[in-house]
């Protein structure tokens, strides 16, 4: 089957626009990594409330989390699920890199080095990997790196933009390359189509069990069953 033109792109992120609620996350460096760190296995609420208790009561900079003592770290990341010493663990690894190798302040630091050495220095934090990375560089605007993360990767692929393959870094580049041949170079398209192909991903173009009666593109997607048209 032919792929869908990249330039399509345009189109579906306009119609899901229309009709998608994406909610606000953070955008400054730091705060972005202690947010993929605050909890395991969490959804976007628990998430967000956890964050929230976090930045009231310890604060999101490194001096203030390393002056935070146990028993204040603790019961936030018992609410975080399994292995809480781990993750307070791992909020002090995060503070220590800021304070070390940034001199306390990441976004300056990223701002100040090549895309390569920033990457690289993304990588050095907990639970950040390249598409992490890329993702920090962008939502911050220090860099437009394209980023899209499994249910925007899933949503591409059945709308029929790539031929998905069993190697997901391969289906994750070429999903990128659908966005950069799409003309979306701009931090802000680039963030908009992260947070609109992932939100669709998990509200109705679900891994399991897709919701094509109620999503506004089942005209146009080739996996939409005929009764979803």
């Amino acid at each position: 089957m032919p792929m869908r033109p990249a330039g399509e792109l345009t189109q579906v992120l306009e119609m899901l626009k229309r009709h998608t609620a994406v909610a606000p996350v953070p955008t400054e460096p730091l705060a972005m990594i202690l947010w993929e760190n605050i909890g395991y296995l969490i959804d976007d609420d628990r998430r967000r409330s956890l964050f929230d208790a976090f930045a009231a009561e310890i604060g999101i900079s490194a001096p203030a989390i390393l002056a935070a003592d146990d028993a204040t770290l603790l019961p936030l990341a018992t609410r975080g699920g399994m292995r809480p010493e781990v993750r307070v663990r791992r909020w002090r690894d995060i503070a220590a890199l800021v304070r070390d190798r940034c001199g306390g302040d990441l976004d300056g630091a990223l701002r100040a080095l090549p895309l390569a050495k920033a990457r690289a220095l993304l990588r050095a934090f907990p639970m950040i990997g390249g598409p992490g990375g890329d993702k920090i560089l962008l939502f911050s605007g220090i860099a437009p790196t394209p980023s899209l993360e499994s249910n925007g990767l899933r949503v591409l692929g059945r709308l029929g933009f790539f031929a998905e393959q069993p190697s997901y870094a391969a289906s994750y580049k070429d999903a990128l390359a659908v966005l950069a041949t799409a003309g979306l170079r701009a931090c802000e398209e680039l963030v908009d189509a992260h947070q609109l192909l992932r939100e669709h991903g998990k509200t109705l173009c679900r891994r399991g069990e897709p919701l094509c009666m109620a999503c506004p593109l089942s005209e146009t997607c080739p996996r939409a069953p005929v009764s979803a048209l």
